[in-house]
């Protein structure tokens, strides 16, 4: 008999390469050349959690895919980086380009962006799963289901992690059986925010956890607070990060605060969130409270602010224990 490999957490999703300028002395304006005093390249998005929750000591999967380019290539070596195992990665030999430029100043951002897939030149797994979205129809999209159904039954995950979109629901079918916490973010597009099918996608997992604006888009409401209230209605437990002020949320019907952890200096606040949503899952996954994983959560987002990129400054797991067993409210 084949012994099954077991992961903490399955990381669903793709990432994109970060290139982050910071120390801007003012804004860009059109026509003007502008120098900022620093910057820090790094990969984004969905690889910002599987980090955080790798130097956590978890052992984390990260399904996703890359091509043939430069971003890919260098996505692939910060994956081997932070100890991520390639194992339930697909490689194209074809570009899968994802990059992000982000100016920080005075604690707020601005992105420039670019995806392949956004342009319409390759189709994602995740898109490509859907029957109604794969160019080559439903037995294209059988087959791939297949296949990535073999490679999930060959390990076992005490929780699985990815971004709510509206075309999830043959992917969540795979995982079907399996009685697994499924903790989900958001990510900042409109388009599928205002989609009103995201909220049976959420109606599938346990835990959702946007941020202040992508709560009150998705629920078309004017406060975090009323944006938490729709979202309790929807699915069991809510957590919306509010920035400065760290996260309110919704469990087991109790409504709960975090503060965010007093750092000396914000730098950036790119991953922030995705750091923070790391922490909470080891929170979680370590059989701590609801109250004490929040705080777990808030220790690497506040901490992520600290440094360029979305995960150069989040802890270990030795030091974030430290820091959840001080006062900081």
């Amino acid at each position: 008999m084949v012994q099954r490999s077991r992961f903490d957490v399955l990381v669903i999703g793709f990432s994109c390469v970060d290139i982050v300028f910071s120390g801007l002395p003012h804004w860009p304006t059109l026509g003007h050349e502008l120098y900022a005093r620093d910057i820090a390249v790094g990969v984004g998005s969905i690889f910002n959690t599987a980090a955080t929750l790798s130097r956590l000591g978890m052992q984390v999967g990260l399904l996703t895919e890359l091509g043939n380019d430069f971003f890919s290539r260098y996505t692939l070596d910060e994956i081997d980086r932070a100890g991520i195992t390639r194992e339930f990665i697909t490689q194209h030999p074809f570009p899968m380009r994802a990059v992000s430029i982000c100016l920080a100043h005075e604690g707020e951002r601005g992105f420039v962006s670019y995806a392949d897939s956004a342009a319409g030149h390759v189709l994602h797994m995740l898109d490509a799963l859907s029957p109604d979205l794969n160019p080559q129809g439903e037995k294209a999209a059988a087959l791939l289901a297949e296949h990535v159904r073999a490679t999930l039954d060959r390990h076992d995950f005490d929780a699985i992690f990815l971004y709510a979109q509206p075309n999830l629901h043959p992917l969540l079918d795979l995982l079907t059986g399996r009685n697994l916490p499924i903790f989900f973010d958001v990510g900042w597009d409109t388009e599928q925010l205002a989609n009103r099918q995201i909220f049976e996608v959420l109606k599938r997992g346990h835990v959702v956890m946007p941020n202040r604006l992508e709560a009150m888009y998705m629920t078309g409401t004017n406060t975090a607070e009323d944006a938490l209230s729709a979202l309790k209605e929807i699915i069991p437990s809510v957590i919306v990060k509010v920035g400065v002020d760290g996260v309110i949320a919704w469990h087991e019907g109790c409504y709960w605060t975090c503060p965010a952890l007093p750092v000396e200096k914000v730098v950036d606040t790119t991953g922030a969130g995705d750091a923070f949503n790391g922490g909470f899952m080891y929170g979680m996954l370590k059989g701590y409270s609801f109250a004490d994983a929040l705080r777990c959560g808030t220790i690497c987002g506040s901490l992520s602010t600290t440094a360029l990129t979305g995960t150069a400054a989040v802890p270990t797991a030795t030091q974030l224990e430290h820091l959840r067993a001080q006062p900081f409210a």
